[in-house]
This record gives C-alpha cells, sequence and structure tokens, in this order.
C-alpha cells in the first residue's frame, strides 16, 4: 500500500513541467504585485514584443533586481508565452534557439 502511494507521488511529480527561468523570476519577485489582471488591462502598456521587453527592463530596474539582458529576456519570454502571444522578431527566436 506505502509502495503504491509513493509510486503515485512520483509520477505526479514527474508530470509537473519544469519552470522555466523566466517563471521562477517571475514569480520570485513580480507576481506579489502583478497578478495576471495587470496583463489584461485596457491600458497596458506591452503591445508588441519590444515593449513587453522595454518593461521588464523598466520595472526590473525600478526593483533594483540587477538583473542580466538574457533574465530580461528570459521573463519577457515567459509572459509572452503564458499571456500576450506576441509575435517574436526573427533575431530573437534565432538568439533563442542558439542557447
Amino acid at each position: 500500500m506505502v509502495l503504491s502511494w509513493g509510486l503515485c507521488a512520483a509520477a505526479v511529480a514527474q508530470s509537473q513541467p519544469v519552470p522555466t527561468r523566466g517563471q521562477m523570476l517571475y514569480d520570485t519577485h513580480c507576481i506579489t504585485c502583478h497578478t495576471a489582471q495587470v496583463h489584461w488591462r485596457t491600458h497596458k502598456q506591452a503591445r508588441d514584443w519590444d515593449t513587453l521587453t522595454a518593461q521588464v527592463l523598466r520595472w526590473q530596474r525600478v526593483s533594483n533586481l540587477g538583473w542580466s539582458d538574457s533574465d530580461i529576456h528570459e521573463v519577457a519570454k515567459h509572459l509572452n508565452q503564458t499571456i500576450y502571444q506576441f509575435p517574436v522578431p526573427a533575431e530573437v527566436r534565432r538568439i533563442t534557439q542558439a542557447r
């Protein structure tokens, strides 16, 4: 009985997707103030990939997080994949694929 419970728990743990670096950074530093609703508001500042990246850069500076360019890109990528769905410029896709 205990063995089957352990196997079930292990199967559930394995089925959970591994969070991306962007998701972990966002969840750690941003989610307390930025619920999903802030991204859906009428007067949102992110209107495309470039303005989304600019907003991530802006807010990490305001929060004095000291993120690298890679961290900013990863958070923008996470937000774009989960919320915005903006077209990503070809040069950004090439950089991402090279990693």
